[in-house]
């Protein structure tokens, strides 16, 4: 599923937004004197009509819906350890826990990658087969999610490289090797020709084990300040295939990428399915934990893919593709979109990206700047794009609040802020929504598997909570 995804917010939505919120501001609250409180009236627009509900819900709303998913995760876990041939069981042997990175973070036992060894071996790695299906063509994507290697399982990761993959392999890493001082991935690709390459083992046998090894072959560049693009080679014996292996360090840990940072994640959704040979093909997409950023990485293309296919606006007004997905996603892998701000990340990129589809189609009837110099002379000529946009023959945009997801009493943003010294609030209303910061998002507390911080999961048993996605 790839689909060519524009960088930013336009120029002209965000002078819509603007405007949209001069016209809110201006319009005084009704007195609770004079008449009782009623529902703040919502003036469609045409954009309107192409906006389904479930991308008009508070935030309120995808709050509930959040934590409706934790409530339904914590019965599957809960159903794993009482009855043994549940299929949300998970293997609990010390030789299991002991190659998981974090606690409480593992695959369905029933729903796992297994590695091809040697009679007595062990089979586990802590990784998942996700599967679903294209909403263009209806064929079926694949994926691999998995936690970051540590030292003890590089040679498990790259064995299943070697195994699950076709010819050419894509590996999607979301995660810097440390974060905050602590390790998240084991450094267990080579950097650079110095380094290269790094020796791996494969136990297909417990006497003959395989020697590999992972080769540096170059970089790529042009993907963006956060996109590290390398060509890998894999060998075993005197076979070959090529792994593509495409880092991205401004995926913050239990957090999401903001402007431009999440307009390259956006292009490296595309990449990675152009970099790989077919979508059966599965590629494979870690971070620290492999749920948290790997699942909002996975989701984020299904939903843009949706989007490309004209699907989303045909939603119907009891349908919310986001929590089916997400709860279908967890039903494959646990805890796939961890944290409640990469769940609402999914909502603010997909309208955010059917804003600009609308834009694009609403001034697809307008005349090139070049077509308007030749027709209105030398002050067409001489406009330039802010210029033309405030014309008031242009075309305005106008994004009502449904279209946002504004409900309920506190729709104006400006409406509580109070100004600053020396500014009065007549200017605060003149700045643009796009230029208002957005409040920042609450950490996660992480616990290693190894830690012995107190557990604060009621449904872990002590053993740790979840580090990062």
């Amino acid at each position: 599923m790839a689909a060519p995804f524009a960088k930013g917010i336009s120029t002209a939505t965000k002078r819509a937004r603007s405007q949209d919120s001069l016209r809110r501001s201006e319009t005084p609250p009704a007195s609770k004197a004079s008449r009782p409180e009623e529902p703040i009236e919502i003036v469609e627009t045409s954009s309107d009509l192409g906006v389904p509900a479930f991308l008009r819900q508070s935030k309120y709303e995808i709050n509930a819906k959040f934590n409706e998913l934790n409530w339904r995760e914590k019965i599957r876990i809960a159903q794993g350890r009482n009855d043994p041939e549940s299929e949300w069981l998970q293997d609990q042997s010390p030789q299991v826990i002991q190659r998981n990175r974090y606690l409480g973070v593992q695959p369905w036992d029933k729903s796992r990658i297994r590695l091809k060894v040697g009679e007595g071996m062990s089979d586990y790695i802590n990784a998942s087969p996700i599967l679903l299906k294209d909403p263009t063509t209806g064929d079926e994507t694949k994926y691999i999610a998995t936690q970051g290697p540590k030292k003890t399982s590089m040679s498990h990761f790259w064995q299943m490289i070697w195994q699950q993959t076709d010819e050419v392999a894509v590996i999607v890493m979301l995660t810097p090797t440390e974060e905050s001082g602590r390790e998240k991935c084991f450094q267990y690709f080579p950097l650079d020709s110095e380094s290269s390459p790094f020796k791996v083992t494969a136990t297909g046998h417990p006497d003959h084990p395989v020697e590999g090894e992972v080769s540096f072959e170059g970089t790529e560049e042009g993907h963006g300040s956060h996109t590290h693009t390398r060509k890998l080679s894999l060998t075993f014996g005197t076979e070959t295939k090529v792994v593509w292996h495409l880092l991205f360090t401004a995926f913050p840990d239990f957090g999401i990428p903001e402007d431009e940072d999440r307009a390259e994640l956006l292009d490296l959704v595309r990449l990675s399915a152009e970099k790989n040979s077919k979508p059966s093909n599965p590629r494979t997409v870690h971070c620290s934990a492999g749920v948290g950023r790997s699942g909002t990485f996975i989701a984020l293309e299904y939903l843009l893919s949706m989007l490309i296919a004209g699907k989303v606006a045909k939603i119907k007004d009891d349908q919310d593709p986001i929590f089916d997905l997400v709860h279908d996603l967890r039903g494959q892998r646990m805890m796939m979109v961890q944290s409640e701000p990469q769940y609402y990340f999914l909502y603010e990129v997909l309208t955010e990206e059917l804003e600009k589809k609308q834009a694009a189609a609403q001034f697809a009837g307008q005349p090139s700047p070049k077509m308007r110099k030749l027709a209105g002379g030398m002050k067409a000529a001489m406009l330039d794009e802010s210029e033309y946009l405030n014309e008031s023959n242009t075309p305005k945009i106008q994004i009502s609040n449904a279209e946002r997801g504004l409900v309920g009493e506190d729709t104006d943003p400006i409406k509580h802020q109070s100004a600053p010294p020396g500014l009065e609030l007549e200017q605060i209303k003149t700045v643009s929504s796009a230029e208002v910061e957005e409040p920042g998002k609450a950490d996660g507390q992480t616990v290693p598997a190894d830690s012995k911080e107190p557990d604060e999961d009621p449904m872990s048993d002590g053993k740790g909570q979840t580090e990062g996605p």
